[in-house]
Formats: structure tokens, C-alpha cells, sequence
């Protein structure tokens, strides 16, 4: 299993600031990591979502986080105007990269769901009967309102908090083309739709061409459903969202193509 990956190139589509885990997994597995940031995450244009919320964060009996973003941003600005987090407001955490970042900010997480997505929170228990009860998102802009929209029908009072934003990097795709012509790129791993869509954007004509006959990891079925509606052959998708997810599944890729060669 150590060798399936040895001299593959990888494009690495996460934000610069958070693909170096990715980056040294890759690299640990002999693959050749192509680092190309499809997305670009912003502190907001004004921060009087995120000030609001955390100057009334002891109303909520809950503040669910939607990504390491959103805890980044929100408990930076928290540290930053020197206030505490109230020990009355339960933490939950959309994934275990989340939940990791929360308890390196040196908060307890609360709820982790087994699915490591929004329909994962949906499913618990704790977020089932929510009549009445204040909530707390913390997100950022462009994103999925599924969350948001079912923990209101559900009777919650429910408070979107937006903590950053996401742009189009200007990124010159040359050199990743050029890589491509070369045959240096073997697979391309996408971890949202937003990510996935920018990334089509932004390798152009060319790019998307290849990309039909180049496999594709999506770190979710909701990535993947991005890439398929593009007209794409189906991607490979992780067997959980996180880092260690997106491995396995590029190694399972590298194990079918060895097989089909034998």
C-alpha cells in the first residue's frame, strides 16, 4: 500500500493556510504534491456580524461551527476584543477537522457527528428537539443554508454568523497546464463545491478537457455532486471528510488502476 502512490502528482486544491497537512500526507506516501489554492478565504468586508454575536454569545444554549474558518476567524476576533467563551454555550463542530481546531483554541467540543457533514449534525439527537432554542452558526459567505433552514423548521432561533469570505484567487494556471501536458498530473483533489467550481474556472478550456480523463478525489458526496454536474465522470470520494479521508481514497484509485494494468 506504501508504494500505490510514489511518484503520482496530486494537485492540492485547499487554501494555501490549511493544505499542509494534505501536503505532507502526500508526501509521506511518495506522491509528488502540486500545490494550486482554488479558493481564497478573507477576513469579511466589516465585522459587525460576528462583533454582534460574540458581544450576545451568552444567549445561546448552542454555536455550531461550519468550518476550521469560521473557528479560526471567529475565535481570533474573540481572543482579539479579550473576552472569554461562556461555559453555558454548548460547542458543536460540523467535522474532526473543526472539532480540532476548536480544541486548539481551548474550547470543549460538545457534538462531533459519526458523518462528518451538516445532515451528519442534522442526525443528532441533541439538535432534533431545538423548539425555542438559540443557535448559533458560525460561517462563512456563499455557503450551504441546509443547517440553518432545518434547525428553524425545527422551531430553533437560529443566528447566522458570517466570519470571513471566500474570493477567486487570481492564479496563473500556466505551469499547472504546462504539468499537465507533461503527463506530471495524475489526480486532482477537490474539498468543496466552491472549490471544485473555482478550480473549472480557473484551468480554463484546456483544463476542463483534460479533466474528463483525469481522476478526481472529492472529500464528500456533496463535493462530488459538483463534479458530475459538470458533465465529469464520477470522482472518487473519501470514505471520511478529513485529510486521512481524501488519502484512502486516493489510494484506493491508485490500487483499482494497478489492478485494471495487470
Amino acid at each position: 500500500m506504501s508504494e500505490l502512490l510514489r511518484g503520482k502528482g496530486v494537485v492540492v486544491t485547499r487554501p494555501k493556510e490549511q493544505s499542509a497537512e494534505l501536503i505532507a500526507l502526500l508526501e509521506a506516501a511518495g506522491a509528488h504534491p502540486i500545490p494550486f489554492p482554488a479558493i481564497r478565504i478573507e477576513a469579511p468586508e466589516n465585522w459587525q456580524s460576528l462583533d454582534a454575536a460574540l458581544d450576545g454569545l451568552a444567549r445561546f444554549r448552542w454555536a455550531i461551527f461550519s468550518s476550521r474558518n469560521a473557528v479560526q476567524f471567529a475565535l481570533s476576533r474573540l481572543q482579539g476584543r479579550a473576552q472569554e467563551w461562556p461555559k453555558s454555550v454548548q460547542v458543536a463542530a460540523v467535522g474532526r477537522e473543526t472539532a480540532r481546531a476548536l480544541k486548539d483554541f481551548g474550547l470543549s467540543v460538545d457534538l462531533v457527528p459519526d458523518r462528518f457533514s451538516s445532515e451528519g449534525l442534522l442526525e443528532h439527537p441533541a439538535l432534533r428537539e431545538v423548539q425555542g432554542v438559540e443557535v448559533a452558526i458560525f460561517a462563512g459567505d456563499q455557503g450551504r443554508e441546509l443547517l440553518e433552514h432545518t434547525l428553524s423548521e425545527r422551531g430553533a432561533l437560529v443566528e447566522k454568523v458570517y466570519c470571513y469570505r471566500r474570493s477567486v484567487p487570481g492564479a496563473n494556471p500556466t505551469p499547472l497546464l504546462h504539468a499537465w501536458a507533461r503527463g506530471e498530473l495524475h489526480a486532482v483533489t477537490v474539498t468543496s463545491p466552491e472549490i471544485f467550481n473555482n478550480f473549472y474556472q480557473m484551468v480554463g478550456g484546456l483544463g476542463q478537457r483534460w479533466l474528463k480523463n483525469t481522476p478526481i478525489v472529492a472529500i464528500s458526496p456533496l463535493t462530488a455532486e459538483a463534479v458530475t454536474a459538470k458533465g465529469l465522470p464520477a470522482p472518487w470520494v473519501a470514505p471520511e471528510a478529513s485529510n486521512q479521508g481524501l488519502l484512502q481514497a486516493l489510494r484506493d484509485w491508485a490500487k483499482h488502476m494497478e489492478d485494471s494494468e495487470r
